[in-house]
């Protein structure tokens, strides 16, 4: 016999019951009008209150028996229903809720809202079954949309009849079908869709915000609910976040509107509560994915507050639950919203990332792009054939330069294409272009070094800042590795001609002058070198350590004065201080080894305690050097011939 026949059996059985209850409650009635008639000397206003409460007593009596089978048969048809659902029967198991959802209602009003209960509870077991086949369905999708938005709006039109009057978990429980239909996109990133199924995506997504809209009447529902405010928050979060996929896969981009909306209600949140409060993780990842996205395209990021806000956030969030740390779609997100935040902040010149060592800044960047790269092999997405979106490159040519620059200075060699992450991606032609720019690099061909970066197109904006520091360090390598090494004497035209990157990116006399200078700052010169600027020479090597005078220190002793009768072994030394404070013997004061500061307080002491000897001014001439100095009238000589020759 067939369930509709069972069920039949089971209302019929109910009539009979219920014919047999009137008939019980027919001669019940019987016995109570003897003892009302019994009772008739009794007082009238007495009289009329019991037959009202009489009455009252059948009627019960008769809802209460008809409404608890009704309630056993709402039990059991609900059980079967979950029964077929978790056998994969979803078309028995949504006729099964149907009925439910279909049944008279009771008269009373405590049955009705029972009625109700399971009513709602049938209509969303419905739209929980919709979204498995939904979701694991292959081919005829479009029409499995509109059927389940026709439940949709059967559910939507529910709830507004009853006006959610019913069970008070019915906030929790639409909630949890809102993120069913409309779940976390975990898998898929805004700024990396170029392997995605399109076509499929956009039909997901128009349904979720077809299946959202729905529901809006909700948003303009006031009070003080919190359950009920959650719900809206719900909502306005997956409308925002079905907007934002949607404008991405069919324009390509996100239009600013969209975020601005978003942002400005958050940030109109944040004045009377805090960020945290008012903002969950999916939210937060949109946020974060749109501006990488944004930098991704730009190389620049806008609201940088909000960023890193979001940024903190997130972190907190995940560092928090175990659950959230394990999926990697999440992590992904996360260090690459922190890679792009010190990529932007080198840019705009934070002042944090100033005072860090420029080297420290390059390890960290090292480790987030490898992070991100060891979460995406956990997603199943370095096959050699996925690598070809732009973020794949970011991510990979990433860790190479950072690894490129780090090998430059470190003295424990780790080609970075051992790494197993990179393996896996060997034969993708972005691999193979970055295998050929590592061996220009070591092998300081800076020409073919440019030629092949550039062949990487999509790097040249994103990844603009660690490009050029390659080809700084190349050109800063080269010249005291080869040309400081081989070269005594060598003119700057030349040197500029040698450390040329390309020709649309040509070297200037004053790149190469402060590469030098630069170079002594941070003690980077391996070999002694001196810049002849009046003929644009450059000289190294130790052999050009050479005293300025012909004369030995010696000979600039004082002689004795003839008042004094002093010896000329006590002659005062402050002549020599003169002469050494000109650089002619003493060592000059060096930056080398020294920071800015001490450089500069060195200087400053020097000129403080120079002393100026007493000398007989007889001319005008007498007043260059001390009077009394041996092979005085050399050096005037000298200054006459210098101030001649620059007259």
């Amino acid at each position: 016999m067939s369930d509709e026949d069972d069920n039949y059996d089971d209302f019929m059985l109910s009539d009979d019951e219920g014919m047999e209850s009137i008939e019980m409650e027919e001669e019940t009635g019987d016995e109570d009008e003897e003892m009302y008639k019994s009772n008739e000397d009794n007082n009238q206003d007495d009289q009329e209150q019991r037959m009202e409460q009489y009455v009252q007593h059948v009627q019960d009596t008769f809802e209460k028996k008809n409404g608890k089978k009704a309630e056993d048969i709402c039990g059991k048809l609900f059980e079967e229903a979950r029964n077929l659902k978790e056998d994969e029967q979803y078309k028995e198991a949504r006729d099964s809720f149907l009925r439910i959802y279909h049944m008279e209602e009771f008269s009373s009003e405590e049955n009705i809202d029972r009625l109700m209960t399971w009513k709602f509870k049938s209509l969303n077991e419905i739209l929980h079954l919709r979204a498995l086949q939904l979701y694991y369905r292959k081919t005829g999708v479009q029409n499995l949309v509109l059927q389940v938005l026709e439940d949709t709006a059967t559910m939507s039109f529910f709830l507004q009849r009853i006006d959610f009057q019913i069970d008070e978990n019915i906030f929790e429980l639409l909630s949890n079908t809102f993120e069913v239909l409309a779940p976390k996109w975990e898998r898929v990133f805004l700024f990396d869709i170029e392997k995605i199924d399109k076509e499929n995506m956009i039909c997901k997504i128009g349904f979720q915000k077809k299946f959202m809209d729905q529901f809006q009447w909700i948003l303009k529902k006031s009070g003080k609910n919190f359950k009920l405010q959650n719900l809206q928050r719900i909502i306005r979060k997956k409308l925002f976040i079905a907007i934002v996929w949607h404008q991405r896969l069919t324009v390509g981009n996100v239009f600013i509107p969209e975020i601005s909306s978003q942002v400005q209600i958050t940030d109109q949140d944040n004045e009377c509560t805090s960020f945290e409060e008012n903002t969950d993780l999916e939210s937060v990842s949109m946020f974060l994915q749109y501006y990488i996205l944004e930098y991704m395209q730009t190389a620049l990021i806008d609201n940088r507050n909000l960023f890193k806000k979001c940024i903190d956030y997130f972190e907190k969030m995940i560092s928090r639950s175990l659950t959230f740390s394990q999926e990697s779609g999440l992590m992904v997100i996360l260090y690459t919203s922190k890679t792009i935040w010190i990529l932007d902040s080198d840019s705009e010149n934070d002042i944090f990332f100033a005072l860090m060592n420029y080297y420290d800044r390059k390890e960290e960047l090292k480790n987030m792009f490898l992070n991100i790269l060891k979460h995406l092999e956990e997603m199943g997405k370095l096959r050699e054939g996925d690598i070809t979106s732009s973020f794949h490159k970011f991510v990979l040519s990433g860790f190479i330069f950072t690894s490129m620059i780090l090998e430059a200075i470190s003295k424990d060699k780790i080609n970075p294409f051992d790494f197993q992450q990179v393996k896996i991606a060997l034969g993708s032609p972005i691999v193979n272009a970055l295998k050929t720019v590592y061996k220009c690099f070591g092998q300081l061909e800076l020409k073919e070094l440019n030629a092949n970066i550039s062949r990487i197109s999509e790097l040249s904006v994103v990844l603009g800042g660690i490009i050029q520091d390659i080809y700084y360090l190349a050109q800063t390598l080269k010249l005291w590795r080869r040309i400081a090494q081989l070269y005594s004497c060598i003119s700057i035209n030349d040197i500029i001609g040698m450390l040329q990157i390309s020709d649309d990116n040509e070297m200037t006399r004053d790149d190469l002058l402060t590469i030098l200078m630069k170079s002594i700052m941070k003690d980077r010169s391996v070999v002694y070198f001196k810049i002849d600027l009046t003929s644009d020479l450059v000289y190294f090597g130790d052999e050009n350590k050479v005293m300025l005078p012909r004369c030995s220190k010696e000979e600039f002793r004082l002689t004795s004065s003839p008042k004094d009768g002093e010896p000329s072994t006590n002659a005062k030394l402050i002549d020599f201080e003169y002469v050494n404070d000109v650089g002619i013997y003493n060592s000059p004061t060096r930056i080398r080894t020294k920071s800015s500061k001490d450089f500069f307080n060195s200087l400053r002491k020097t000129r403080e305690t120079v002393k100026l000897p007493r000398v007989k001014i007889k001319s005008n001439e007498d007043t260059f050097l001390p009077s009394y100095m041996k092979f005085a009238n050399k050096y005037l000589e000298l200054t006459k011939l210098a101030s001649n020759n620059l007259v």
